[in-house]
């Protein structure tokens, strides 16, 4: 069995330990280098060609992300921020890291963390990232907002951004920007204020995603955004037509027109 070749990067000697100690007991990990800097990390990604890192955001001479944005991005590995500052996750999440754990952390949750970065590097994550993401930004809303009344408690985790793989690369959509998404065979389209991008998911998985305060199925094959619904026009013999505020007409299916006029 090949092991992963695998760089560790603190600039705490325990805290460098500790991760050596957890990985040490997989043993599908090889421990190639160490370092206690931003730029010994560099060094040892170039170096080494590691294939996974687990890396300390706030580290001398140069932070860990600095250190990745030193690489081109064929060159980065798979990287693991383990970390005590969470504000920095979303950056960290754009350069494609596979989870964002923040210190202190549960033996359970650096174990899920390193499982993941083992299905990244079987090229099987995507569901993996978003809810990555998810659990993430529930974890920060939870540190910076009130508690909100329990039947609000899970909206801020509603709102994260929308994930989706596309030409090998995760791309992380406001939610607020999506107009509408179709579904096209084992693909959908997701239709942005900006631009369009197809990606390989179903419509179900997307709308688990969703905000389902935001975002309303009015097709087997269809989800719009409610804020972009200019009007519903008159029922026709093959449904119920919705203009979008952009002129685009979407049609109502028989099995979804009560639940949407109900919320529209």
């Amino acid at each position: 069995m090949q092991r992963i070749k695998t760089l560790v990067a603190d600039d705490e000697k325990i805290a460098r330990r500790m991760v050596r100690d957890l990985l040490g007991a997989d043993p599908e990990i090889q421990v190639v280098a160490e370092a206690d800097d931003g730029e010994t990390a560099l060094e040892a990604m170039k170096a080494q060609r590691p294939e996974l890192a687990l890396l300390d955001i706030h580290m001398p001479i140069m932070t860990g992300l600095e250190a990745l944005l030193h690489l081109k991005p064929s060159e980065r590995p798979e990287v693991v921020f383990v970390t005590a500052f969470d504000e920095h996750a979303i950056k960290a999440f754009e350069l494609h890291a596979v989870d964002y754990v923040v210190k202190p952390f549960s033996d359970d949750r650096f174990h899920q963390a390193l499982e993941r970065a083992k299905r990244r590097l079987r090229g099987d994550l995507l569901e993996d990232t978003q809810r990555a993401v998810t659990s993430l930004l529930a974890h920060l809303a939870k540190k910076t907002e009130p508690a909100p009344p329990p039947p609000l408690a899970a909206a801020p985790a509603k709102d994260a951004p929308f994930v989706l793989k596309v030409d090998g690369e995760h791309h992380f959509v406001s939610q607020a920007d999506i107009r509408w998404i179709e579904a096209q065979g084992d693909y959908i389209r997701v239709h942005t204020t900006q631009r369009n991008l197809l990606t390989r998911m179903t419509l179900t998985h997307a709308l688990e995603q969703l905000s389902a305060a935001r975002f309303v199925r009015i097709h087997k094959s269809c989800v719009v955004n409610t804020a972009y619904v200019r009007r519903l026009k008159p029922t026709t013999a093959w449904g119920r037509p919705l203009e979008l505020d952009d002129g685009t007409t979407l049609n109502i299916s028989r099995s979804y027109r009560c639940a949407v006029e109900q919320l529209l």
